[in-house]
């Protein structure tokens, strides 16, 4: 292990004062305590400062706050103007910071606010800094063989002792590095710098190197790296049930985390830029392993957050160029020793659990061969500025123009195609000489520019490398003899036969039920893994709690929970579907080991942990799916005699047992009809994806808003051409893409959870970073969609649980900390959107194929094209029939706010809306102008609304408003096939929604 990166880490992380943006000028220009620190003393004694060293490899290493800064702040960090907290006569006034993308200001006020500007504040900010500094437990700042584990310390836990030391201020992680552009925190500067010190120390710095650097050695140089593994989409689109579709989700999760943990025990968390690592649950699941006595400042991840997919299958870090291809090396060795591991556990659990396929080797080549073909990997990396060139460049005054061009050019060419984007726009550069040169008279002191301004076009090259590599790929399947997957129709099906095995000798193999497979279905050994996963779950992550594992993914029944939540306030609901469940049970006794099979957990949070009667699963109300998990005397002895059968009896058998099942299948069935003689409240389920739009431009920075919409209103410069400069863009540099990555995880980890498994009974498949992929239910998924899309915005709380205004969300008083983080929570602001597809599906419908459909609906969604050119935050939903009719519609979200609108009115019967589908569909309005006269000679000719004319109002109101508003958004080629589609989804939803109540028995 090389001290020195860490030392250089260490140096990043703390080169500021933790509380810099509290200072006044007298200690803002300061070092944290990294000096105090026992393992930084071969440092200190022999006078080693980054910041103020003149030897080649220390000064190398200062270059990381200068790339980390000037690539954010842009010019701004040239100019002597300074900020101070509690500036002015308002006493209420701490900082204006800028929210990180659209720039909506905020006022950032400590809870001690009054003390500290009552008190000397240099003094009482040491004083606090000195705290943080005892609060490091002794073992880690004194012994030098902790130094990695004591950066951890630093990385993860110094924020929260922070927010502790100032009364359990979460408030403080939004502390921003720079008061002059308040626009991302202290936190996120710190790791970037921390990740680019280590990166230009290099991972085998020496101290003798540091003492005296070799002449013929190259000093080390950052690269940013990028590592991905294929497939993904194939691999959960494999699914049959439930348990498939989230297990899929849930491993292409766990092995990205694992990389990313196994990798940052190498090089350092703060290296992944994305994801962000902090507060990953599974990242501190495996950290309080390591170090238990972390809980003090880390909260214990639950069950359910630890069974919630969230990581992406593509990591982007910063490391050393010497060290790029073993770290790469690293991440492909990883995951392939731990999808090997998670193979050996199922296979295990099969074998000696459940006596499954007893004839099967490990090492066959339909299960060992299998498994070792399933990943391909990409990498590729990218150097932070042009290798031949220096890092850094002075040669701003005029005089020097040539010199600087040159530099300039070198790293335009390096990295951007289009010209359009070189650096520096001409106000830029204008605004850099005069700051140099009014900083060269006031304070003799000069200022350079850096390679880190081109950070948003290195990480896009790095972007279009990846592509590329991705595009040239000649990875092929291994070809499968014999009979394939019934699911998917890839890859050989697991037997322990020869090559050329037939089909009627696989399915012998398979009838074997083991307590998972329903003895028809044939699974290659990938989609094995996936269905047995949840029994291996306590081995792999250390879990115990059986109940909890199962729990971890929802029924396809389950939407139930959403009819009694909606039902909540009447009682009969909820008694009737006890008495259906209870009178299914009393006639046919096997139901129950059906459901005591899912541990009476149904998958959804809110239904889960109240404290609501759980002797009853919805998969009661599904007689198919309930007859199909159905293990009775007299299937297992017709099942005995299929094995010993020969040929010709074979069929005979399985008639008889079809036979048997159907019989099953129409009593359960008499059952349910009477309790439920119109609609069943299981029959449908609802899925929906969804995705952040133009991400790529964000991260990119072409999203972004003007320099001048990020610095504080207080910021005075006297130069003329700083009001110049304050009009161009601001780039995305590292400590902002640093701070967006890690403010993502709010709305991934903190507000969808709250959205989808506590405001509404739904259940979370995966959130990462924007995207989003949920089970919700026919009764809320209309409403949760609009709050979800709100909440990626930071527009305002339909319930308003949350105050916004300023593109945060912050909980109110009403929320406790159990349920939601209370400090402000990061949205993507005001000019973010996000698309959406929805999936509701009959429960004849395979899930196979409705995920099919869930993918390209969404992709249809970000299709989406308004007439005035307005790209997608668009919605698109389809019902799958069970005859395999499908009904689509699709439309921009503020039309879908209308849609909602409109169903949520009152009208008693659903037939109106088919009605009015049926009326445009002969008569549409002409024009636009022609739409109110259109409502309401429909409306008037409605005999519903002849003794209700406030009702009629009110409808001919909002479908008005509906109508023009689509009208406004969509094609003139679909505008009529778009307003019959959501007329005819209306209907729909709220038929489907009317759940009558029989007499039952």
């Amino acid at each position: 292990m090389s001290e020195e990166y860490w030392r250089a880490k260490i140096w990043g992380l703390l080169h500021d004062p933790v509380l810099k943006a509290l200072h006044s000028n007298s200690g803002r220009g300061k070092n944290s305590f990294w000096q105090e620190l026992e393992v930084m003393k071969p440092w200190v004694e022999k006078g080693w400062n980054p910041e103020e060293s003149s030897g080649k490899a220390l000064k190398h290493i200062k270059l990381a706050d200068y790339i980390a800064s000037a690539s954010d702040r842009g010019a701004i960090g040239s100019v002597s103007a300074s900020i101070n907290y509690g500036q002015g006569n308002n006493s209420e006034q701490g900082l204006e910071i800028s929210h990180l993308l659209s720039g909506a200001k905020r006022n950032f006020k400590i809870k001690q606010h009054s003390q500290m500007l009552a008190a000397n504040r240099k003094n009482y900010l040491e004083f606090k800094e000195q705290k943080l500094l005892e609060a490091i437990p002794v073992e880690l700042r004194t012994d030098i063989k902790n130094i990695k584990l004591l950066f951890w310390w630093l990385w993860r836990c110094l924020p929260a002792a922070t927010c502790q030391e100032f009364g359990n201020d979460e408030s403080l992680m939004l502390i921003p590095a720079e008061t002059r552009l308040p626009d991302s925190s202290i936190w996120s500067h710190a790791s970037i710098t921390a990740a680019l010190a280590g990166a230009l120390a290099g991972y085998d710095l020496t101290m003798a190197e540091i003492e005296h650097w070799p002449a013929n050695k190259t000093l080390s140089h950052p690269y940013l790296a990028s590592f991905t593994f294929t497939p993904v989409q194939e691999l959960i689109k494999a699914s049959r049930k439930m348990r498939d579709f989230w297990a899929g989700s849930w491993l292409l999760h766990y092995l990205s985390a694992k990389v990313c943990w196994e990798v940052s025990k190498k090089y350092g968390p703060d290296s992944f830029l994305y994801p962000s690592l902090y507060q990953q649950p599974l990242i501190d699941h495996w950290l309080l392993q390591e170090f238990p006595k972390f809980d003090q400042w880390i909260k214990q991840p639950d069950t359910n957050q630890l069974l919630t997919a969230g990581f992406p299958n593509v990591l982007v870090l910063v490391l050393p160029k010497d060290k790029v291809k073993a770290a790469m090396q690293m991440a492909k060795q990883t995951l392939l020793e731990e999808w090997a591991r998670i193979g050996h556990l199922v296979f295990e659990e099969l074998q000696t659990q459940r006596h499954w396929m007893p004839d099967l080797q490990a090492n066959h080549k339909t299960w060992q061969g299998w498994l070792e073909s399933q990943w391909q990997f990409y990498w590729t990396a990218l150097p932070i500025g042009k290798e031949d060139k220096s890092l850094k460049n002075a040669a701003i005054p005029k005089e020097r123009e040539t010199e600087f061009l040159e530099w300039q050019n070198a790293q335009n060419q390096a990295y951007i195609t289009n010209k359009k984007y070189n650096l520096f726009k001409d106000e830029e550069r204008d605004f850099l000489r005069d700051a140099y040169q009014q900083r060269l008279e006031r304070q003799n002191r000069r200022f350079s520019v850096n390679v880190g301004s081109w950070w948003a076009a290195i990480f896009d090259a790095n972007r279009y490398a990846l592509a590329a590599v991705k595009n040239a790929r000649n990875w092929e399947l291994p070809t499968a003899f014999g009979p394939r997957s019934t699911i998917s129709g890839i890859g050989p099906v697991v037997h322990p036969g020869g090559d050329w095995i037939t089909e009627r000798e696989t399915k012998k193999y398979w009838q074997h039920h083991a307590g998972l497979f329903d003895g028809r279905e044939q699974l290659n050994a990938t989609e094995t893994v996936k269905r047995v996963l949840e029994k291996v779950l306590d081995k792999l992550l250390d879990i115990k709690n059986e109940d909890a594992i199962a729990a971890s993914y929802p029924d396809l029944t389950a939407g139930v929970a959403g009819y009694l939540k909606v039902h909540e306030k009447d009682i009969n609901h909820k008694s009737q579907f006890e008495d259906a469940c209870q009178e299914i049970i009393k006639k046919f006794p096997w139901a129950k080991d059906v459901i005591i099979e899912m541990r009476n957990k149904w998958g959804i949070p809110w239904i889960d942990k109240e404290n609501l009667p759980q002797r009853f699963h919805p998969r009661l109300l599904n007689a198919g799916w309930l007859v199909e998990d159905a293990e009775t005397p007299e299937l297992r002895e017709l099942e005995d005699k299929l094995k010993a059968a020969n040929e010709q009896n074979q069929e005979i058998i399985r008639r008889e047992i079809s036979e048997l099942r159907k019989n099953y299948r129409q009593e359960i069935q008499k059952i349910i009809d009477k309790f439920y003689p119109g609609n069943n409240p299981a029959d449908w389920y609802v899925l929906a994806a969804g995705d952040g739009d133009s991400m790529s431009e964000w991260l990119q920075g072409k999203k972004l808003e003007k320099y001048g919409d990020y610095t504080p209103s207080q910021l005075s410069v006297n130069l003329d051409s700083f009001q110049k400069f304050l009009e161009v863009k601001k780039r995305m540099g590292p400590s902002t893409h640093n701070a967006l990555s890690r403010a993502l995880l709010d709305f991934s980890n903190q507000l969808v959870p709250y959205l989808t498994q506590q405001r509404y009974a739904g259940r979370l498949i995966y959130a990462g970073g924007d995207d989003v992929l949920a089970y919700t239910n026919l009764w809320e998924w209309d409403n949760w969609l609009w709050d979800i899309r709100q909440c990626f915005r930071g527009d305002e709380d339909p319930q308003r649980e949350f105050d916004t205004g300023d593109d945060y969300w912050t909980a109110r008083a009403s929320l406790s900390s159990q349920q939601v983080a209370t400090r402000p929570l990061f949205t993507m602001g005001r000019n973010a959107t996000i698309s959406f597809g929805v999936i509701i599906a009959h429960h004849s419908v395979p899930l196979a194929i409705a995920l099919e459909n869930l993918w390209d609906a969404e992709k249809k969604a970000k299709e989406y094209k308004a007439p005035d050119g307005t790209k997608k935050d668009a919605v698109q939903v389809r019902v799958l029939y069970g005859n395999g009719n499908i009904l689509q519609a699709t439309t921009k979200f503020p039309v879908f706010n209308q849609w909602r609108k409109l169903i949520s009115a009152n009208i008693g019967d659903s037939a109106i809306f088919e009605q009015a589908a049926s009326v445009w569909s002969q008569h549409p309005a002409p024009i636009k102008e022609a739409i109110a006269p259109w409502t309401k000679a429909f409306c008037d000719r409605r005999d519903q609304f002849q003794e209700d004319e406030a009702a009629k109002k009110q409808f001919q109101q909002y479908l008005a408003e509906f109508l023009e508003t689509l009208w406004k958004t969509t094609s003139e080629i679909d505008k009529d096939s778009e307003v019959q589609n959501w007329l005819k989804l209306a209907a729909f939803t709220l038929r489907n929604r009317d759940i009558k109540l029989g007499g039952g028995v």
